[in-house]
């Protein structure tokens, strides 16, 4: 059975949270460990979620993705520009 995980892209800022509303795109990034990277994966066209210190969430669509390997600790930097998702 597959069940559908997603990571929320938190802290995103206020000011930022309020462009991506007003249709605005947004680039934001996400750590992840290398095990977390290998079990999920994202591609341009994907929905996300986006979270604000205060709470406030949006879906959003990835508009582009950059993948980069820290090899040294093991940790996966990915860096979203981001978009609204239409309704």
């Amino acid at each position: 059975m597959n069940v559908p995980v997603n990571f929320v892209i938190g802290q995103i800022s206020e000011s930022d949270f309020e462009l991506l509303h007003s249709d605005y795109e947004v680039t934001s990034k996400m750590i992840l460990s290398r095990d977390d990277f290998d079990l999920f994966h994202y591609a341009v066209g994907d929905r996300i979620q986006v979270e604000t210190d205060n709470g406030n969430r949006l879906w959003c669509e990835i508009l582009e993705l950059e993948t980069l390997n820290e090899e040294e600790n093991g940790r996966v930097l990915l860096i979203f520009t981001l978009k609204k998702e239409k309704s």
